[in-house]
């Protein structure tokens, strides 16, 4: 098994389930770039944060708005071990 294989990687737009917002979240959980993690994380909160103002109303939507929730509550603890590594 090659090193490039054993590192996860964000899966191609078909099959993403939410292909609105799921790409640039992805984009955040998957960043190795420190410097690279801030611009990545606020990319993906605007998207999610814009795509629940889209379906805010729609009833139908409310599985997709418990994933957005997940996704937001991931991007905060990402954002809070970012800064703790950086302080340490």
């Amino acid at each position: 098994m090659s090193a490039t294989s054993a590192v996860p990687q964000p899966a191609t737009t078909a099959a993403l389930q939410f292909p609105e917002w799921q790409r640039e979240y992805q984009e955040a959980l998957f960043e190795t770039n420190p410097e690279r993690l801030p611009q990545r994380v606020m990319i993906a909160e605007f998207v999610l944060l814009k795509r629940l103002g889209v379906i805010a109303y729609n009833q139908a939507a409310n599985r997709e708005r418990q994933k957005i929730e997940d996704a937001l509550s991931k991007l905060r603890l990402l954002k809070n071990l970012s800064c703790k590594q950086e302080a340490a």
